[in-house]
């Protein structure tokens, strides 16, 4: 997406203190510049659990980069680590509470037919 759409150089200087970065959780540029600032949070995973940023309705899809650029500091671009934290998201899907009340808890390993050849370990 970044080939496609790059990112203006020096974009960070647009902001103010007041610019939300996060519109989820309603998080400021002046936030997470203070969280990196006084408490260390200089990476997406840390900015999340000191700030909230990337933890609300788009799990940071929206400001990932933005949070990722600006925990790493001004004119300090952020590593492919640093992106790599909030571009992970683990595939989900919802589940009946009645399907996992149905589930079979343990299989019965006293019983030979329990088990399938194949699915032997």
């Amino acid at each position: 997406m970044h080939r496609a759409h790059p990112v203006p150089a020096a974009w960070q200087d647009w902001l103010t203190p007041e610019t939300i970065v996060c519109r989820c959780e309603e998080v400021t540029a002046s936030e997470i510049t203070a969280a990196r600032a006084s408490l260390g949070a200089g990476d997406a995973r840390s900015l999340k659990s000191v700030t909230r940023t990337g933890m609300g309705w788009c799990q940071g899809r929206v400001c990932g980069f933005a949070a990722s650029c600006l925990g790493a500091g001004t004119g300090t671009a952020p590593t492919a680590e640093n992106l790599a934290a909030s571009a992970k998201r683990p595939l989900a899907a919802p589940v009946a509470i009645g399907e996992l009340a149905a589930m079979e808890t343990q299989p019965d390993l006293s019983d030979p037919n329990t088990l399938l050849k194949g699915d032997r370990a």
